[in-house]
């Protein structure tokens, strides 16, 4: 079992400072060596007259105004608190927590929506709508029975980041189970190994038989031996990267950056079975007293065109405004293949809302892999 390092803080701040790293990453570190809890209010918020400034429960790295910034100069900053994960935040709520916005992604919003804390959108009040790319405004999950539950706000891509002194094979997912990089492969601790097994072997990702699953856990399984170690922290994985620890990773479009920026001989894969997308939004929450002009004001905020360049340009992650792709620098819409952004999203396997039945059996599969069983 892989045991985390505690990470040098300070000089994870010099890198942030330099531009090494993101804010999210920083946070996230930051939060690892108990510096910053995984759950915290970053800020009071400048509160509206009449004491309604808006609660917004998101990730780690999410807090900076740059993303919102129009509603801070027309508003004040809001109430930021953070979860560490979107099942952290579901917990939150359903315990109490009083938010008016959070953070979760499309998938998630079925569960959300049957645990009775979601509020529909009113996408007439947002300036933006029109802009967002129509396969993002109609996501699966997004909408439930005909009204707007979820604005997606960011996205971006999950495949294999891998050194390109160190393996110069053909890109796919399979890169990940191969034998011959025993000891050097850096496998995300999640069910998404499962995923990229399914991938492998050519079946549904969302609806994958019993038969099925059961395949792809038996290459799950024997992937185990060759993992290095399953990361949870974003860092340690490009740390291993960087030093050569490990030939490949399972990694977000985030990390080819920061490694880059490192001059780390890296490359981001376009696996031959496709790559995953992800994707995240905003929803409205119903346990906060703020008010519903600030919560629309603030997603549309978020969704500026200039919010999304910031997003970009910062992060590598893409935004939902088709209009940020425009103003973004080219060079940084080449590097992480949002040159034809149209194209990206259009073809991108975004996540779905599945039948609760086979996520259960997933997970379980996993959590026996994960544990050596």
């Amino acid at each position: 079992m892989h045991v985390l390092r505690k990470p040098n803080v300070d000089r994870l701040h010099s890198q942030l400072v330099n531009g090494r790293i993101g804010r999210r990453e920083f946070m996230a570190a930051s939060a690892a060596a108990g510096l910053v809890p995984a759950s915290t209010a970053l800020n009071s918020g400048a509160r509206a007259a009449d004491g309604t400034m808006i609660t917004h429960l998101t990730w780690s790295g999410y807090e900076l105004p740059d993303l919102f910034q129009r509603f801070v100069d027309n508003h004040g900053e809001p109430n930021i608190t953070l979860f560490a994960s979107a099942e952290d935040g579901l917990q939150k709520i359903r315990a109490g927590f009083p938010a008016d916005l959070s953070h979760p992604c499309p998938d998630d919003v079925r569960r959300w929506y049957d645990a009775g804390v979601l509020l529909p959108i009113d996408t007439s009040r947002l300036s933006n709508w029109p802009d967002v790319f129509p396969e993002l405004r109609d996501i699966d999950g997004g909408r439930i029975d005909g009204e707007q539950y979820m604005a997606v706000i960011d996205l971006g891509l999950s495949s294999i980041l891998y050194r390109t002194d160190l393996y110069d094979g053909e890109e796919t997912w399979a890169m990940m189970f191969d034998e011959a990089y025993e000891g050097r492969i850096c496998a995300r601790g999640t069910y998404v190994n499962i995923t990229m097994a399914l991938a492998v072997l050519g079946y549904d990702l969302f609806e994958p038989t019993d038969e099925q699953i059961a395949e792809a856990g038996a290459m799950v399984r024997a992937q185990r031996p060759l993992v290095r170690f399953y990361w949870e922290s974003q860092t340690d994985m490009e740390q291993a990267i960087a030093n050569g620890e490990c030939a490949m990773a399972y990694a977000w479009n985030s990390s080819l950056l920061n490694l880059l920026e490192q001059d780390v001989p890296v490359a981001f894969a376009a696996p031959k079975e496709g790559a995953l997308g992800w994707a995240c939004g905003i929803v409205r929450v119903n346990t906060g007293d703020g008010d519903e002009a600030l919560a629309h004001d603030f997603i549309d905020a978020w969704l500026d065109p200039e919010s999304g360049v910031f997003l970009i340009e910062t992060y590598g992650y893409g935004h939902s405004n088709r209009r940020s792709y425009q103003m973004a620098d080219p060079a940084v819409l080449e590097l992480f293949g949002y040159s034809n952004a149209e194209k990206l999203i259009s073809e991108t396997t975004f996540p779905t809302t599945t039948d609760p039945a086979i996520d259960q059996k997933i997970y379980t599969l996993w959590e026996e892999v994960y544990a050596g069983l």
